[in-house]
């Protein structure tokens, strides 16, 4: 059913532009907290704010893949995007390394519930194209993270409780958009539902379906796991564990050996790549066997781009064309993974917000483990006083996920829920 008071476009610009406002925060933020706590303690309870941040994201993604129904209700999300703010907000306020680890987690957790439930909604808007929904998702963040970084150029930096401020005020924006769609799009999925049971019952009165037929066919399906492959989710995860290495990699490797160029280069880079490119690309796969070719162009970019910086390990261009590489890995990759999960969702009438939880699960935790392997990849690479030894580590886990991302990975996904290729 389609209600003309009810606009599916501008309800999923309200998502991203409060999507956009928080990613400005978040840019804002994580620089400057990340160096105040490098320079007040050390490089290891640094790292553990991130580390933090991605086992909040990892905890609440768990528990949002348990208990989804409860957590994608709208106050629900509401709720945990204001967790997230409130936390970020009490950082200012902390003397302590542990302590400001310890609410990086509370922030995650409260990222790690909202977001598969931000997907979730975006996913019940069906007359706009799931490809076209998650590329201006993913261009949106970029967008609120340049704006956030061009911020940051003149919020005093001194004053952690005025920028921890401006973070709060980002979420508790994000957070209101979000309740106003999200409310909108309940309304008129309620609607639908309606209308669509109404419609089947009319045709079941007509003979035109045969309901004994239709038990046994959803029984058969219930029957199926319908589960996506756990390859599928760790290959997620390892893509997110290789796409976080220049916010570690890079942020270690410019200083000592391109000192040239600036530390925050690979990082405007890769936005500005991601803006210009993100919504055309994704938009040319239509087809399933489309987003898994998607999928594999992805983990190509980054075998290239860690290929490149083993090659030419000193030079500042080597680096520059690096960070685009990875900056096109995940304009490939990121879309198309929500898309194949959201179709799976379809095809086998799983629980879409689920599924959405549990990606998220594993995108978290790829998250987590690649910030503490960067790190620990270049002091084994100083250890041995090779530079090059860490980004060859990297290519060669990176071209193994090529080969299995071109054949095992697709047909695992097929055969779990029975979908054929040209879907």
């Amino acid at each position: 059913m389609h209600n003309k008071k009810f606009n599916s476009l501008a309800n999923s610009y309200l998502i991203y532009v409060g999507v956009a406002i928080a990613s400005g925060g978040v840019a804002l933020y994580t620089p400057l907290i990340v160096s105040e706590t490098g320079k007040n303690f050390s490089g290891f309870w640094a790292a553990s704010i991130l580390f933090g941040l991605n086992l909040g994201r990892v905890i609440g993604s768990f528990a949002g893949s348990r208990f989804s129904r409860a957590v994608n209700h709208p106050l629900m999300v509401c709720g945990n995007i204001f967790l997230e703010g409130i936390a970020l907000y009490c950082m200012a306020f902390l003397q302590q390394a542990w302590a400001l680890a310890l609410f990086a987690v509370l922030a995650g957790f409260g990222s790690g519930l909202s977001f598969p439930g931000l997907k979730n909604y975006l996913l019940k808007l069906r007359d706009l194209d799931q490809s076209s929904l998650f590329s201006r998702l993913a261009f949106a963040i970029r967008m609120g993270l340049v704006s956030g970084y061009l911020l940051a150029s003149w919020v005093p930096h001194e004053s952690l409780r005025l920028v921890f401020l401006i973070v709060l005020i980002t979420f508790i924006a994000y957070g209101i958009f979000m309740l106003i769609a999200m409310r909108a799009i309940s309304k008129h999925e309620k609607e639908y539902l309606t209308m669509h049971t109404a419609t089947v019952q009319q045709e079941i009165q007509a003979g035109e379906l045969k309901t004994n037929s239709i038990n046994k066919n959803i029984a058969a399906a219930n029957h199926r796991a319908h589960e996506l492959p756990i390859l599928f989710y760790l290959s997620n995860a390892m893509f997110w564990c290789f796409a976080i290495q220049p916010m570690i990699g890079f942020s270690l490797h410019i200083p000592k050996f391109t000192p040239d160029i600036p530390v925050s280069t690979p990082f405007w880079i890769s936005a500005l790549v991601i803006i210009f490119f993100q919504i055309p690309i994704s938009k040319r796969a239509i087809r399933i066997r489309d987003h898994f070719r998607f999928l594999q162009i992805g983990y190509a970019c980054l075998f290239l781009s860690f290929l490149l910086m083993f090659v030419f390990t000193r030079s500042s261009s080597a680096v520059i064309t690096s960070a685009i590489l990875l900056s096109f890995g995940q304009v490939f990759y990121g879309p198309s993974l929500d898309v194949l999960t959201a179709r799976f969702a379809d095809k086998t009438s799983a629980d879409t917000g689920k599924l959405m939880s549990k990606q998220m699960l594993y995108q978290s935790m790829g998250n987590m483990v690649g910030s503490l392997t960067g790190g620990i990849l270049f002091d084994l690479s100083q250890h041995f006083n090779s530079p090059r030894l860490n980004w060859l580590l990297l290519a060669i886990a990176s071209v193994i996920m090529v080969i299995l991302s071109k054949s095992k990975i697709p047909r695992l996904y097929r055969q779990a829920g029975n979908i054929q290729s040209s879907t």
